[in-house]
């Protein structure tokens, strides 16, 4: 273990691709997969960096996305896919709201896709578009139990796998998983009619949303609001605030071997700087006992958007309710709050 706290910082400077992993972790999945880290390494140049590392993840397909009943969804949903501009086919779900579902659960034969497709403007309910965190896929059982509460609470939920997670194609970077949430966006504001649109990022999630966001926002198709649940201000704080980098945050040479080589590779995330662009109203909600992001790094996003005189509300829970990193959809007056 000493070993490898002592190598780490050097693989670390000498190969940041193999970081971008370790940040998107979508290689880390659920049990009924099988993963088999495969690196390979080709280094032309050392001294000028020029290493290219590649990690692939061999999932061996056991899990079935066809029916999100199966994994504990309560209302009607179903399982579809939508093509990137870059011809990487998204894996997404579709859940019904609550009171909608009910009422189409009647209905003798299986709702078809165009139906599903056509009950996002047909009826008067606003939309979720959900934008995960990292590690894992739209299956894990915090996201499933927040498809809940949110459809209780009379919303449509799209849930999206970003490139490289669950059965989505491709491998995800910074710039490719901002490009699937706004054409998650897109696939959807092209059906909603004069719907409301949400975007709710959590964790790794809240930097996706927020880039999107601003991107929307700049070309004067800004969604109804932005909600960012546990979220970081910028890359650096969230790197050097995050428990894994307990052991290396006093070395005075932290930046210069892990968050520069990572800046270096093309990951960016900086929320505290596109939240100043967002033209919609943003809600920013926080546990103060999260021991992934600490909350501080919640309130600093705030400030950018206060300095900027963004629209954003900033709701944060008493470490007394235990919610953490990932249960603040427990909160029962979360409805009020989000209405």
């Amino acid at each position: 273990l000493l070993l490898f706290y002592a190598l780490l910082p050097c693989l670390l400077f000498c190969f940041p691709a193999f970081m971008q992993h370790i940040f998107f972790l979508n290689f880390v999945l659920q049990n009924s997969y099988f993963t088999c880290p495969i690196i390979f390494v080709r280094n032309t140049d050392f001294f000028e960096k020029s290493v290219q590392f590649w990690l692939i993840s061999v999932k061996v397909p056991f899990r079935d996305y066809n029916n999100p009943n199966s994994f504990g969804v309560h209302s009607l949903g179903r399982n579809f896919y939508v093509e990137s501009r870059d011809g990487i086919h998204l894996g997404c779900w579709h859940i019904l709201p609550a009171s909608l579902s009910e009422k189409l659960s009647d209905h003798k034969q299986p709702l078809s896709a165009e139906q599903f497709e056509q009950t996002l403007s047909a009826h008067t309910y606003p939309v979720m578009i959900y934008l995960h965190g990292n590690s894992f896929d739209r299956t894990a059982g915090h996201r499933i139990d927040l498809y809940n509460v949110l459809s209780t609470m009379e919303f449509h939920v799209i849930a999206l796998d970003y490139r490289g997670y669950g059965d989505s194609t491709g491998f995800p970077t910074e710039i490719g998983v901002v490009q699937d949430a706004k054409q998650i966006y897109r696939y959807v504001k092209r059906l909603a009619g004069d719907n409301e649109i949400l975007i709710w990022g959590h964790s790794m999630g809240t930097g996706v949303a927020s880039a999107a966001v601003m991107e929307l926002s700049e070309t004067g198709g800004a969604p109804f609001g932005l909600i960012l649940e546990s979220p970081f201000n910028n890359l650096h704080d969230v790197i050097i605030s995050h428990p894994f980098a307990a052991p290396f945050r006093w070395l005075p040479w932290f930046d210069d071997i892990v968050v520069h080589p990572l800046e270096n590779s093309g990951l960016n995330m900086s929320s505290d700087l596109r939240i100043t662009r967002v033209s919609c109203p943003i809600l920013i909600m926080h546990a103060e006992d999260d021991h992934v992001i600490p909350s501080k790094l919640g309130r600093r996003l705030r400030d950018a958007a206060v300095v900027a005189r963004r629209d954003v509300t900033y709701v944060e829970f008493e470490a007394s309710r235990q919610y953490r990193h990932k249960y603040i959809y427990a909160a029962p007056e979360l409805p009020s709050i989000i209405t």
